[in-house]
């Protein structure tokens, strides 16, 4: 019964059309399970938000209340933070000569009925070909910029960690990253042409589409999903609906050679039967894929949202990458259903970059 609280507040929170009267039956008790279970899935400013057209009678608690208030407030707070450090970073960007991408965050914020809704500590910057100029622009400014990394160099810029992407993905040794990465960067490059001028810039659909499913499978398969992915879909395929149907014959054709339509399938069927998305948004290739889902495996992906968390980053690196290859093992159903391989070749295919790499990362 409290799986149903949970994809029923999510519903409220995603549809004008909510039907408040069945929290009736919530206890104070499980309210403050619900509060807990989407601040732990990066919701719950978004859950807070519907709480503000419940009627008073359907309510929380007060105090569960105003830890909802609260989470929303501090939402606010960070999104402000976050776009006047954007706007600081795109006038050095500008400065450069350079164009570049927003991605994660601060571009899937932009989905959401109000983009402080969305929850996010971060921003990543992506400069194909033009990635290393960022830095010397920022090194060129005194910030301390760490290029130890493969994938990317970081900084942090008033209190808040930015990466700058040489790579989206960690492509050592593995021939199937290269492949998407390189057309990713296609992706990136074609978009960035369409404005004459240099400066931050948000991804196309279809850039969106590969990357960010393939960065919630990544995760998905490392450690598991929150919510919050499941609502970054939603709010993606409602938004982009007209251009996934007038192109998704291309798209059908990127999603199934980069090994990504299975995992949009399991993700839209969650979607539509548990948090109130139409089937009339799900582009007709991941409908088609849909049918031939099997059950055990949507099940199983469902149970996986309710999983106990566990903390991914370990005082010690050598204890977070066995604690990391540990989470896969167990869990080999993930990379063998969606990657048709074992989890131990999944292991074995990121040897490389365990040893070259600090850490044991998604893709």
């Amino acid at each position: 019964m409290r799986k149903e609280f949970v994809y029923n507040i999510l519903k409220c929170a995603l549809s004008d059309d909510a039907d408040f009267g069945v929290f009736l039956q919530i206890s104070a008790k499980e309210w403050k399970w619900v509060f807990d279970v989407m601040s732990m899935h990066g919701v719950a400013p978004l859950v807070g938000n519907a709480l503000e057209r419940m009627p008073e009678n359907v309510r929380p608690p007060k105090d569960v209340l105003l830890k909802f208030i609260s989470s929303s407030v501090a939402g606010q707070r960070s999104y402000v933070r976050l776009t006047t450090l954007a706007e600081k970073i795109d006038s050095v960007i500008k400065d450069g000569g350079i164009k570049c991408l927003l991605l994660k965050g601060l571009s899937l914020a932009e989905y959401y009925p109000r983009p402080e809704l969305r929850k996010f500590l971060d921003i990543d910057l992506y400069a194909p070909d033009a990635s290393h100029l960022i830095d010397e622009k920022f090194i060129a400014k005194g910030m301390k910029v760490d290029t130890d990394f493969y994938r990317h160099s970081h900084m942090t810029l008033g209190g808040v960690l930015v990466e700058n992407h040489h790579f989206l993905l960690d492509v050592r040794g593995r021939k199937k990253m290269e492949k998407l990465d390189a057309d990713l960067k296609v992706m990136a490059m074609e978009h960035l042409a369409e404005y004459e001028e240099p400066g931050l810039y948000y991804p196309d659909a279809r850039f969106s589409l590969i990357f960010n499913l393939h960065h919630a499978m990544s995760h998905f398969i490392y450690e598991g999903i929150s919510f919050k992915f499941l609502v970054d879909w939603i709010l993606f395929l409602r938004r982009e609906k007209q251009y996934l149907v007038d192109n998704q014959s291309i798209l059908g054709l990127d999603l199934r050679r980069h090994g990504l339509m299975k995992f949009a399938a399991v993700m839209s069927d969650v979607a539509v039967k548990y948090l109130g998305l139409s089937i009339d948004d799900v582009p007709e290739c991941i409908e088609v894929e849909m049918t031939v889902l099997n059950p055990k495996v949507v099940e199983r992906f469902v149970n996986d949202l309710f999983r106990p968390y566990e903390p991914s980053h370990m005082k010690g690196l050598l204890v977070e990458r066995v604690n990391n290859v540990r989470r896969i093992i167990n869990a080999s159903w993930k990379p063998k259903e969606f990657l048709g391989q074992s989890a131990f070749g999944f292991v074995f295919d990121k040897f490389i970059p365990i040893l070259l790499g600090r850490k044991f990362e998604a893709d």
